[in-house]
């Protein structure tokens, strides 16, 4: 098939070894590739990207529950280490 878009275009150099880490027989196939490839694959990339940050956003809440209770937790075992002590005392003083 022959291709009557004949541009000229500058790549850096940093660009053309992108483009050549693609598969292809020459520059062509493989500047196509890659155009094509980042064309096609955007969006289930984005989509990827968008259920990631759900699931992201999910365990942050869960870890954030789990905190809390913890903290709770805490905050009860403190608060019955004091009262103990304090029975302790009140041992120690009838006796």
């Amino acid at each position: 098939m022959a291709k009557n878009n004949i541009r000229s275009v500058r790549f850096s150099d940093e660009m053309i070894e992108i483009i050549n880490q693609q598969v292809g027989d020459n520059f062509t196939q493989k500047f196509e590739r890659m155009v094509y490839n980042c064309y096609m694959l955007l969006p289930e990339k984005q989509a990827q990207a968008d259920r990631l940050d759900m699931l992201i956003k999910d365990k942050r809440e869960a870890l954030n529950k789990l905190q809390d209770r913890y903290y709770t937790g805490v905050h009860f075992l403190n608060a019955l280490e004091a009262r103990l002590r304090d029975l302790n005392r009140l041992f120690d003083e009838q006796s």
